[in-house]
């Protein structure tokens, strides 16, 4: 075990003018590094992983599999890339959820990361500050990604999943107001709905980003932390990890449909409230 672990870090200590793109070489070593990491076996680090994951974020074992998976994959594309500051590479939405889960596990994360690679793989809770850095991140991972895909896919087979590494938009396109189209008329003869009906509430949308839309009634003077707690719940996460947009800009639980945004502006019956997974740095 020691030797294995020697190995591991004169092969990934970092070395100065250390390229980025990885040594599609390297892969196997550190996948397999990561794999002795976080085994799915019953009673392993990674099945203990996949267990918080099914209970916080409320989904299947299947998929929580596949996330901690990923993950893995993850982290032997940092060693592979000696990002071990969180300056070169940033995981996508989901495989950062799976990230941060570990690194709560202080006890455990960092023995682990040393006992595996033979150094830290540090993670930056201020890596969402700088936008445009955290573009540049995202890009490079997708261009490493590109360099070792191959080695991934004779290593993992149908557990590496190209949909996992995609990244969303910084943010949503502005939408100005929801318009209802009648079917059979062309696009000049669209109307707004700009009734309120008489009893004072409207209906909105809350729209997560794979499209999925869920409904409320509600009324201009209920406090929006009530919706999105009753939107977190049906979906089976916390509403902290959630941010909501509307017309482009992020709303506060403390706000109301009446009066909400900067300048406040007061919501329209059909209007939509776009959901994104909050992005906690990296």
């Amino acid at each position: 075990m020691a030797g294995r672990s020697g190995r591991l870090g004169r092969l990934h200590a970092p070395e100065t003018g250390a390229a980025l793109i990885p040594d599609e070489s390297r892969i196997p070593a550190v996948a397999a590094a990561a794999n002795r990491m976080l085994p799915l076996a019953p009673g392993g680090a990674g099945y203990q992983l996949r267990l918080r994951l099914e209970r916080k974020l409320g989904i299947s074992a299947a998929e929580a599999e596949k996330r901690v998976q990923a993950y893995k994959q993850f982290l032997a594309l940092k060693s592979a890339c000696l990002d071990l500051d969180a300056k070169k590479l940033s995981p996508p939405e989901i495989v950062d959820s799976v990230w941060h889960e570990h690194v709560l596990d202080t006890k455990h994360y960092g023995p682990a990361c040393l006992a595996a690679f033979g150094h830290p793989i540090h993670h930056n809770p201020n890596g969402d500050a700088d936008v445009g850095a955290r573009s540049r991140r995202r890009a490079a991972t997708l261009v490493a990604l590109k360099t070792v895909r191959r080695a991934l896919e004779n290593l993992y087979g149908d557990r590496y999943d190209e949909e996992i590494w995609v990244f969303p938009a910084e943010a949503p396109p502005k939408r100005k107001r929801a318009v209802v189209k009648r079917e059979g008329t062309p696009a000049s003869r669209t109307r707004r709905r700009t009734t309120t009906p008489s009893d004072g509430s409207i209906n909105i949308r809350i729209r997560d980003q794979t499209g999925e839309e869920t409904f409320f009634k509600v009324k201009l003077t209920t406090k929006l932390d009530k919706v999105f707690n009753a939107y977190s719940t049906r979906k089976g996460v916390r509403a902290t990890d959630l941010r909501f947009l509307y017309d482009g800009q992020r709303v506060r639980g403390d706000e109301t449909p009446g009066k909400c945004g900067t300048p406040p502006v007061c919501m329209e019956d059909g209007d939509q409230i776009d959901c994104m997974r909050e992005q906690g740095g990296c």
